[in-house]
């Protein structure tokens, strides 16, 4: 990921107490519909930078309307450099999908969005070397410099639901709904498959035609 930018600016909102009093209130938000963050969750990590992400980049700020970034860039834009500026930029043209890892090497790896039927070849192998090609997974795509970058996280889904979501978001394109709805449903079943490893998959991953 060019991470650099996100992660300067998820420290900029945490050393701002404004900023960490509506996040608090945002998780809690964010847990009723894609189910509760526990520090012990095996996926924690992917469960707590998918919210972050959502936070920073989706949910307008209470008081001013703006997202976080929207808000950082209204006011910050005049002492920042043009690089940091482009590079703050770039971030609101990110893509928030389910993805579809088709092969991966050292240097890069091929996805395709489900929603959006595009293929991306994106930097770096890194991000998904603990999931097989074929695997379907919850991210952000960035764009800079001309280069495709993950986002922080990845909320990879059992293999076994794999066709079941193909078929949802193959609605939600048809349907040309918002893929909102899909991708926080997503991340629920991720959260309750996490809890639950016990159960089938299938009894989790539950889709309303």
């Amino acid at each position: 990921m060019e991470s650099r930018f996100f992660n300067n600016l998820l420290h900029y909102i945490s050393q701002d107490e404004r900023f960490n009093r509506e996040m608090t209130a945002a998780k809690k938000e964010f847990e009723q519909i894609a189910g509760p963050i526990h520090d012990a969750d095996r996926e924690y990590l992917a469960r707590i930078n998918s919210f972050h992400n959502w936070y920073i980049l989706d949910r307008p700020l209470t008081a001013h309307g703006l997202t976080p970034l929207e808000y950082f860039l209204q006011y910050n834009a005049n002492s920042l450099s043009p690089e940091e500026l482009t590079g703050y930029r770039d971030l609101c043209t990110n893509i928030h999908s389910v993805f579809e890892l088709a092969k991966r090497t050292k240097t890069h790896t091929w996805v395709r969005d489900l929603i959006s039927r595009r293929k991306f070849i994106v930097e770096g192998g890194e991000d998904t070397d603990h999931i097989d090609p074929g695997a379907l997974f919850n991210s952000r795509l960035f764009f800079h410099g001309g280069k495709t970058y993950f986002s922080n996280y990845v909320v990879p889904h059992p293999e076994i639901v794999a066709k079941d979501i193909k078929r949802a978001a193959k609605r939600c394109r048809k349907a040309k709904r918002d893929p909102k709805g899909l991708l926080f449903q997503l991340v629920l079943f991720h959260s309750r498959w996490d809890q639950y490893r016990q159960f089938d998959a299938k009894n989790i991953y539950r889709f309303e035609n």
